[in-house]
């Protein structure tokens, strides 16, 4: 199933804004991946950090295509990044996470089983805690559904 014929190209999309060392992580959990992306496009939406050098420095250990998108906004930035990708598949993810070590491999596995499959998704578990009370109640809240979930599955 996962033969090198049957892969299909995989461009993971990040948009960032003044982000710099969020997107260092991310970047790091991409070079991780049981199935590596073909190419990183991040874009950066009018950051004032050092983004553009952050993502430029994982260039070698990813296949990064920088875009500067100046008009600010989420539509703006994504849309840059679907202009700019050259995927079968265009994944996103979000400066503030860290990919699981598995996340393209089984995201791709969908689409190799039928070819009818047009999107995906799955689970976002918080990753970061800042101990800001909300966030703190969040990350709980989740924690208590995934194991509610996982024991149902159990039987329990």
């Amino acid at each position: 199933m996962g033969s090198q014929e049957n892969k299909l190209r995989i461009s993971v999309v990040i948009i960032t804004y003044n982000r710099a060392q969020m997107l260092a992580d991310v970047l790091t959990s991409l070079t991780i991946q049981k199935r590596l992306p073909d190419e990183v496009v991040v874009v950066d939406n009018n950051s004032k950090d050092d983004t553009k050098n952050v993502a430029l420095g994982f260039r070698g250990k990813l296949n990064i295509r920088y875009v500067f998108e100046e008009k600010q906004g989420v539509s703006f930035a994504r849309n840059a990044g679907i202009a700019n990708a050259s995927g079968d598949i265009i994944v996103f993810t979000d400066d503030d996470c860290v990919a699981h070590e598995e996340w393209l491999y089984y995201l791709e596995l969908p689409f190799l089983r039928d070819p009818s499959i047009g999107i995906v998704g799955g689970d976002i578990f918080a990753h970061r805690v800042k101990g800001n009370l909300i966030e703190d109640f969040c990350i709980a809240e989740e924690m208590l559904r995934v194991g509610a979930y996982s024991k149902k599955e159990e039987g329990g």
